[in-house]
Order: C-alpha cells, then structure tokens, then sequence
C-alpha cells in the first residue's frame, strides 16, 4: 500500500507538475502572444502631403562632379539650395504631387591641384536656375506606403557659369581671355531620387541624363558635359 501510495502520490505529484508546466506554457504563450502584439511593429504612419502652394526649400551637395569642359575634365564639389512650389495634386492620390522650381543655384571651385597633369584652373563655377517656361514640371509621388517610399523627379534648366575657361573650347571659341564663360543647357537635366523620407533627409538623386551645355547662340554646339551628378538633398 506504501509503495502504491508513494507510487500513487509520486504519480499524483507528476501529473501536478505537467499540469502546472502545460498551464505556465499556455500563460507564456499568452504572455508571449501579448509581448509579441505590443513589439510588433507599427504600421508607419503616412505624414500629410504639403498642400498646394507650399514652397519647399532644399540643400544640395553634390562631391566629385565629373565636368568635362572642351579636351579638360576635372571633378567639382557643388554645394547649394532650391525651393519648390506644389502647384497641383491629385485629388484621387493626394501623394501624387506637381512641383515647380521656383529657385535653384549651386556653387563650386576648381584649383590647379597637379600642375605636373594640368596647369589650368577653373577657378569659380556656378549654376543657376535659367529663366525659361520650357522646363517640365517636378513631380512627387508615394510608391509605397508600407514602409512609406517616394520617388522624386526633378527637372532642371540652368545656366554654368565659368570664370577662367580653357583656352582649347570646341569650334576655337575662346583663346586666353578674362572673361567667364556662360553656357545653358540643352535639355533639362532630369535626377531622380528613391526616397525613404519627404522632404528627403540627404537622400541621394541620381542623374538619369548625361547634362550637355552650350553656348547660348550656338545650341548645335557641345561646349562641356556632366554625366554623372551624384547630389544628396536634404530639408531645410
């Protein structure tokens, strides 16, 4: 009777403890469950668009630009700013969004930095926005809203403006003189960026279109060329 009790009572006490395992395994997978919904994450909350006729100003830095200027190529930190305009959205899709570049200008230098390569300077170069209704319109849309992602297209007309120019220009336009050279785009130059923020927070845009300039007169003419022009934009 002693060994059927205690065999009894042992067998009593393991049928208490996995009684009490499976209850805690449940009450852990509750807690666990409960743990796991509060961790989970959120889904992202998607910020408002900015209305129609907000203006949004953005900084720019461009490093190592390659610009290819007549038979010399050089690389040229740019750094700068613009400001957009939302001038229309879709009711339908409020992110999908119409801007206008009401302000852009960049600036850099180029210094002599190998005379045994290349004995010339460019000295100060600048780009600014050009004065034409050619240009397309901006746009912004929201490509997902799970993690919340944009794409931005900017287009852009400018002027480059270069204050010491290499004397061998294409055509012999130029021999050694003072005066800066003035050149325009031909087309506009299109950057997109794929962005994880708007407005971006030094996000990258990359340049989908080799930029040609030329001589305002002569627009047959390529004076000088970007093809790349890696800019990070972020708000200001």
């Amino acid at each position: 009777m002693m060994d059927w009790m205690a065999t009894g009572s042992v067998t009593s006490r393991r049928g208490f403890l996995r009684a009490s395992a499976l209850a805690g395994a449940a009450a852990g997978a509750v807690a666990v469950g409960a743990d796991g919904a509060l961790a989970a994450p959120r889904m992202a909350q998607i910020p408002p668009p900015p209305p129609v006729g907000a203006e949004i100003p953005m900084s720019m830095l461009a490093v190592e630009v390659p610009l290819r200027v007549g038979s010399m190529s050089v690389e040229v930190d740019f750094e700068g700013e613009i400001r957009f305009r939302v001038t229309e959205a879709d009711a339908a899709d409020p992110w999908n969004l119409t801007l206008e570049v009401i302000a852009f200008g960049m600036a850099g230098r180029h210094e002599d930095g190998n005379r045994v390569t290349q004995d010339h300077s460019l000295g100060q170069i600048t780009i600014e926005q050009s004065d034409t209704e050619d240009t397309p319109d901006s746009l912004l849309k929201m490509v997902s809203q799970t993690p919340p992602r944009w794409e931005q297209t900017m287009f852009l007309d400018f002027t480059m403006t270069i204050e010491n120019p290499p004397p061998d220009l294409p055509g012999g336009r130029r021999s050694h003189t003072p005066e800066p050279l003035v050149l325009s785009t031909k087309e506009p130059a299109k950057l997109i960026g794929e962005l994880d923020n708007f407005p971006p927070k030094g996000e990258p845009y990359q340049l989908a279109n080799p930029i040609q300039l030329v001589l305002p007169d002569n627009p047959e003419q390529t004076i000088a060329s970007v093809d790349k022009f890696p800019v990070k934009v972020s708000e200001l």
